[in-house]
């Protein structure tokens, strides 16, 4: 599969030249299963992936001068480039040659504001948790100070999603802070209450301002989309808006994120343990032919011919257990065999060893075919345990 990543703040590709005052500007979605204090690339969208196609500037800008919380995520794209699995176009030139287009698509979206307050609220819901979630990390941080890599600017503009376009104290105010759904509510219920007088012209002006550069970005990304004929992956906290758009065509949900969603339920519920967790262990497992085994089975749960729950587990974990008693016997049987071979005279060794190697692999293959995937995450998952240890 082929995917677009997004780059945050990628719509002032044509409105703006300066880059803007925050870290997230430019930057390729991030893993929000995964929240440390160093971000992690979504590698349950990389998993299902062969090629990536990214914005030529965006991928310089973060893998030669990443900041400290982008490490991680810089180190994967430098990988995945390296690899060959990375195409760069310039994003920018794109949208600059489609911006009666995108004018056209935002001033149609705010004619029907009401429309995106819930996706509104569902954003804001989704990053506040993620960056309550990052702000508990980096405080824990700050209480070790011998392991504190942030400069105060840095925590604070990384704990409140400062975003480069979205940047007043209106929005910093409904992204940080305890007050945000009390906040966003009370805000969102005077813009839209049927009575006059308790829905001031105000309160409906700043509920544009909000939404407007949301639905510029979402617009964007749908544009490049559309131009390079390619299914694209955005920032969690975007979805909504995409469910809002997809909803009127008729689709049910972005494309891309069912694979991706599938993919997480596998990683969480299934085999938390088997979970991809670093660049090395996702390339390796990118190049292993047992990969497609894998999307194969993500196929099966999109479709919902599987659920990825602990019935799954157990029901793959019996299966592998009764596979490997089973090639315990034969093995036994095999070391049967080969022994009454060694009986006979001039052609005892060579056939012995034949008959070892040969049927031996043949038998394995056969018993473990049926769920390649999970081997081949258990292999990479032993293996990780080895280093880490």
């Amino acid at each position: 599969m082929k995917v677009m990543l997004t780059s945050f703040g990628i719509q002032q590709a044509y409105a703006a030249a300066s880059r803007g005052a925050s870290p997230f500007y430019r930057v390729p979605p991030v893993s929000f299963r995964l929240v440390s204090s160093k971000f992690s690339p979504d590698y349950e969208l990389l998993i299902l992936c062969d090629q990536i196609v990214m914005d030529e500037s965006s991928f310089q800008q973060l893998v030669d001068r990443p900041a400290a919380t982008f490490a991680g995520v810089a180190e994967t794209f430098r990988a995945l480039r390296g690899d060959g699995r990375i195409e760069l176009v310039d994003f920018g030139s794109i949208l600059r040659a489609n911006s009666d287009l995108l004018n056209k698509m935002l001033n149609h979206d705010m004619n029907a504001l009401d429309r995106w307050v819930e996706s509104l609220r569902e954003s804001l819901t989704t990053w506040r948790h993620f960056a309550e979630s990052f702000r508990r990390i980096l405080h824990a941080e700050h209480s070790r100070p011998s392991t504190l890599r942030f400069d105060t600017e840095e925590i604070a503009n990384l704990a409140t999603h400062t975003k480069s376009g979205f940047g007043d104290e209106l929005i910093s105010a409904l992204h940080y802070g305890n007050m945000h759904t009390a906040y966003i509510d009370m805000m969102v219920g005077d813009a839209l209450s049927p009575s006059k007088m308790r829905s001031p012209n105000e309160y409906r002006s700043a509920l544009q301002d909000l939404i407007q550069p949301y639905l510029a970005y979402v617009n964007a990304n749908l544009v490049l989309a559309s131009e390079l004929k390619v299914p694209f992956h955005d920032w969690q906290d975007f979805m909504p808006f995409y469910s809002t758009k997809f909803l009127s065509m008729g689709k049910r949900e972005h494309e891309t994120q069912r694979g991706r969603k599938e993919v997480e339920r596998l990683f969480t519920i299934a085999f938390p343990d088997l979970a991809i967790q670093d660049s090395r262990t996702l390339l390796k497992v990118l190049n292993d032919k047992r990969v497609q085994d894998l999307r194969n089975l993500v196929g099966d749960a999109v479709h919902g011919r599987v659920k990825f729950d602990e019935h799954f587990a157990n029901s793959v974990l019996a299966e592998v257990l009764r596979s490997e008693r089973r090639l315990t016997r034969f093995r036994s049987i095999l070391g049967y065999v080969a022994l009454t071979i060694g009986v006979i005279p001039v052609i005892a060794t060579p056939a012995q060893k034949f008959v070892e190697e040969i049927t031996g692999v043949s038998a394995a293959k056969k018993l473990k075919r049926k769920r390649q995937w999970f081997y081949m995450l258990s292999d990479f998952a032993d293996s990780w345990e080895d280093v880490t240890i």
